[in-house]
């Protein structure tokens, strides 16, 4: 997937799969809304996808612009954003107080040019939040299906960030057990022995996800399925 892709995303099945992991959904949320700058008054998402993220914020009266190349799912978030491009390359330069991008840059082949873009289109010295998948070795059937281009881990996030003109205030991995979980995943699909689904996504959700959790409090971030980052645009 390129940044300015007008093609109809593969990963829509994942997307309503995704929405069964209400509690993931949550504490993502939780973790974005805690990196909001309290005088932030332009936001944006970039690639909203089926609008989770933009609803939770819909819903406490907050507004925010959006990118998302895909034109079924630009339909879908009219109703939410206050406006809706289909390439970031578009949005006026130093637009924004705060942007946030979910699960999005694993997909993108043009990765320096979309986190290029990304600063271009914050205000000097305001804040970018990023959630991605993390390390390499945890690559399964999921991957393919919704056409990563990779996973992440400290160091190749941190270089795509900074060659941008970012610095990096924290970084940390998210969902500890989902690490040994979803080598668990790869183990069994070499077998045809698992498929995501909604089943199993609500089971992970309703009871593994809530003791990863609190590992990710104990390990204070040391190790995850995902990675978060939180940078400034540094000039």
């Amino acid at each position: 997937m390129t940044i300015a892709s007008k093609q109809g995303y593969a990963g829509k099945r994942i997307l309503e799969v995704m929405r069964s992991g209400v509690r993931y959904g949550e504490a993502i949320f939780e973790e974005l809304r805690g990196a909001v700058p309290g005088d932030a008054s332009t936001i944006l998402d970039f690639g909203a996808g089926a609008g989770f993220f933009l609803e939770k914020f819909h819903a406490k009266g907050v507004s925010v612009d959006a990118v998302e190349p895909d034109a079924d799912l630009q339909f879908m978030l009219r109703p939410l954003a206050e406006t809706v491009w289909s390439d970031i390359r578009d949005v006026p330069k130093e637009s924004f107080d705060f942007a946030y991008t979910v699960n999005v840059l694993e997909h993108i082949t043009e990765l320096d040019e979309a986190c290029t873009h990304l600063s271009r289109v914050l205000k000097p010295h305001r804040r970018l939040f990023v959630f991605v998948p993390a390390h390499e070795i945890l690559w399964t059937s999921l991957d393919d299906e919704v056409q990563h281009v990779c996973r992440f881990d400290r160091q190749s996030l941190r270089l795509a960030l900074e060659r941008a003109g970012f610095h990096i205030e924290h970084m940390k991995y998210f969902d500890s057990l989902g690490f040994p979980a979803k080598l668990g995943v790869r183990i069994l699909e070499q077998f045809n022995l698992f498929k995501y689904g909604s089943g199993s996504m609500e089971f992970y959700d309703r009871y593994l996800f809530p003791v990863s959790r609190q590992l990710d409090r104990l390990f204070k971030g040391g190790f995850g399925n995902n990675l978060i980052a939180i940078a400034n645009r540094a000039r």
